[in-house]
């Protein structure tokens, strides 16, 4: 593929997914404020009036915490500092499960024409509807009706449980439509003449793959892994809206008097979410400051994704 000249954009892109490595790499020791059970806020003594009065968390944006904190008194942006990493290992984790089933049987069935015609219609019945869509009932039966919500105090079968559902299920419904792209453009790429001779000089199916095909598609291969990675982002961010997440939270409060908060206990952007989303009308700047915060990164990434193509020439082919 012939590249074009890099512009302003792509290095900006570049900038930008630099940026974001270096906050998923060093975030943990560029948090301003420690977020340890040693680092919890009761309460703030302060005078007003000549008495002494006194303020419990959560805190609005201010000169100590520009984000504010949390129900902990843990500072907001030290929380989602922190929290990238684990944001993005979950991320790329699916995305990886889904790549692991989808490239081969997409390759092989690009290649031979076997399982098509299945392929297709499961593509079809899989497309037909948006992802979140399939997943919420169950995930969120299973979820609430096995009092997972409560993390800590849930049964750790049930966790585990839940645990292989969520995976299982984000795997499977992004398999299909995966495996049916990588097909259609194996089947693009098979009537070139290059894999034609190949198999005419009695080259097997996988050696055909390995040796040219793969080779050939390799950059088209990493485009599309970076918009499924992107999608697997986004379905993550819509079931954390509706406080589907996959676990490492605490339980703050007196359940027995009815007053219990879930958070994350690392500040893992989808717990974020999940928790700022609860408290939207009485404490807004949580879901402000996570929920901009994970827009700039989807955006940052599809901006990258979008430069890169350009400079590659690949828009047409993909689309």
């Amino acid at each position: 593929m012939k590249m074009k000249r890099s512009s302003t954009a792509y290095y900006c892109s570049i900038a930008l997914v630099v940026v974001i490595l270096l906050v998923m790499i060093f975030g943990t020791w560029l948090k301003p404020h420690g977020i340890t059970p040693t680092d919890k806020i009761n309460m703030i003594q302060y005078q007003e009036d000549g008495k002494t009065r006194y303020s419990i968390p959560p805190y609005a944006p201010n000169s100590t915490f520009l984000l504010g904190t949390d129900h902990r008194g843990f500072d907001i942006l030290s929380l989602l500092l922190n929290g990238l990493k684990y944001t993005l290992g979950i991320a790329l984790v699916l995305t990886l499960a889904r790549f692991l089933f989808a490239l081969p049987w997409g390759l092989w069935s690009g290649m031979t024409g076997k399982g098509w015609g299945i392929l297709k219609a499961m593509q079809w019945v899989v497309a037909s509807v948006p992802a979140f869509i399939f997943l919420f009932p169950p995930l969120a039966g299973m979820y609430f009706g096995l009092r997972l919500d409560q993390w800590t105090k849930a049964d750790p079968h049930y966790q585990i449980l839940f645990f292989a559902t969520f995976v299982s299920l984000v795997t499977f419904i992004g398999v299909f439509p995966l495996a049916h792209q990588m097909a259609e453009r194996t089947r693009y790429y098979n009537d070139k003449l290059f894999i034609e001779a190949s198999r005419l000089m009695g080259g097997s199916v996988i050696h055909r793959t390995l040796r040219h095909l793969v080779p050939c598609m390799r950059n088209e291969i990493l485009f599309i892994f970076l918009s499924e990675f992107m999608q697997v982002l986004f379905l993550l961010g819509q079931l954390a809206v509706f406080n589907i997440v996959l676990g490492g939270t605490e339980a703050i409060g007196d359940a027995d008097a009815g007053y219990s908060i879930t958070i994350t206990t690392s500040g893992e952007w989808l717990s974020m979410i999940a928790y700022g989303s609860r408290y939207i009308r009485l404490h807004p700047w949580i879901i402000l400051s996570v929920g901009t915060s994970f827009a700039i990164l989807f955006l940052s990434l599809q901006f990258f994704l979008s430069q890169l193509k350009r400079r590659y020439g690949t828009d047409r082919q993909l689309m």
